[in-house]
């Protein structure tokens, strides 16, 4: 009798074990992106991946957003414990919006790359964001990271960049003002699986006006953050986009979209960081299809 009490015991102190660290799990609230955006169904692909492969000891709460700074934003005043954002984002973030920024969280690392995509009127006549001097260029409103992206270009180029006109605008919004004529083109940093670029090529005014233009500056890919590469030159299959291709491949930047967490998180979850690094190592591949789709539509 006391031998099976003892083995009774026994199997429920087994199984407390591997129970109470779920039940003692702190939910990490993940800054992501906007509805429809691929931030958010990265994050939910993250919180998939948490629940399947961390046995309930990670739990992650998507928490849609405005877009990279205000991601950071949000990170900062407690009200995320973790967040996606650009690279460059973080670096405008740090260096212009709010100094030492960057000592508050750790980025554990890249998820995937995306692209800035420039889409110009086909009667504006400009093939290359360098021609577009003087002109007005919808690209993203506060807190998105396309308009962080512009700030910075604007910063490290100002010969080339440094006299264009920001409509605060980007996405569908964005696309509208160039229809209107608010703006000649539409600059938008996106993963290459994107519903807003699929809508914009199958639409047939939207695919009918605008056409894929270039970023092929490629002293940008000199622009380094603790010595680490920030902008790529890449080219871009766009013939995945037909009703927007006519340019022929355009070469255009890709920025790692990276994954940081509060310092803060950290130091009362310290199995939190092996757990998201796990994380990007063995999601790597499902990431990327909801990034990519079928395959990385662009080459170095």
């Amino acid at each position: 009798m006391i031998r099976r009490t003892l083995r009774g015991l026994a199997v429920l102190s087994a199984v407390f074990l591997v129970v109470a660290p779920a039940l003692a799990a702190t939910p990490l609230r993940l800054c992501t992106g906007s509805p429809g955006k691929t931030y958010l169904r990265v994050g939910e692909k993250l919180a998939e991946l948490a629940a399947r492969s961390t046995m309930g000891q990670l739990a992650i709460e998507v928490v849609p957003t405005g877009g990279s700074l205000d991601n950071l934003d949000r990170t900062l005043a407690g009200r995320c414990d973790a967040f996606i954002a650009q690279g460059d984002a973080i670096a405008f973030y740090d260096a212009r919006i709010q100094p030492g920024a960057r000592a508050k969280f750790e980025v554990l690392g890249e998820l995937y790359k995306e692209l800035g995509l420039l889409l110009c009127h086909r009667g504006s006549g400009i093939d290359d964001l360098d021609e577009a001097r003087g002109a007005v260029i919808a690209a993203g409103d506060t807190g998105s990271g396309s308009l962080a992206t512009m700030l910075n270009l604007q910063l490290l180029a100002p010969e080339l960049y440094g006299d264009i006109r920001i409509y605060p605008a980007n996405g569908f919004e964005g696309a509208l003002a160039v229809l209107e004529g608010k703006a000649a083109c539409v600059f938008d940093v996106i993963a290459p699986q994107s519903d807003l670029v699929r809508i914009l090529n199958d639409h047939e005014r939207t695919g009918t006006q605008l056409r894929f233009a270039e970023i092929d500056n490629r002293d940008l890919e000199n622009f380094t953050i603790d010595g680490k590469r920030i902008y790529d030159i890449v080219t871009f299959d766009d013939e995945r986009y037909p009703n927007l291709a006519g340019f022929g491949d355009p070469e255009t930047l890709a920025i790692g979209a990276v994954l940081g967490v509060a310092k803060a998180y950290l130091a009362t979850n310290p199995q939190a960081r092996s757990q998201l690094a796990m994380l990007l190592l063995m999601g790597a591949k499902d990431i990327e299809a909801v990034a990519y789709g079928e395959g990385k539509p662009f080459r170095d």
